[in-house]
């Protein structure tokens, strides 16, 4: 019998509801020295609610959302996290 394998990538969805929006981004980065930043648009939905399905790597990511250019928390995150200029951040963990 082979041995079975884990995808080393998962798929997520961001979502915000944001009905008065105009523009809805999520900034995206793997928690790693030497990691870049990813920035998707997300779509509004019928019912105000913007989200972006992406797939990602497992690990830890600090991400937040972009609301008309203003940096916003995920609502439904866990877990908050300060970076070194105090800036805020919500904290996902994919695929463990």
């Amino acid at each position: 019998m082979p041995p079975t394998y884990r995808a080393i990538t998962k798929h997520t969805t961001f979502r915000l509801n944001a009905p008065h929006a105009k523009e809805v981004r999520v900034l995206v980065c793997l928690i790693k020295d030497d990691a870049k930043p990813v920035t998707r648009s997300l779509r509004r939905g019928p019912d105000g609610v913007w989200s972006h399905r992406m797939e990602l790597a497992r690990g830890r990511y600090v991400y937040r959302f972009l609301v008309d250019g203003a940096p916003t928390l995920d609502p439904s995150a866990r877990i908050e996290v300060e970076d070194e200029q105090g800036g805020k951040w919500s904290m996902r963990e994919i695929g463990h």
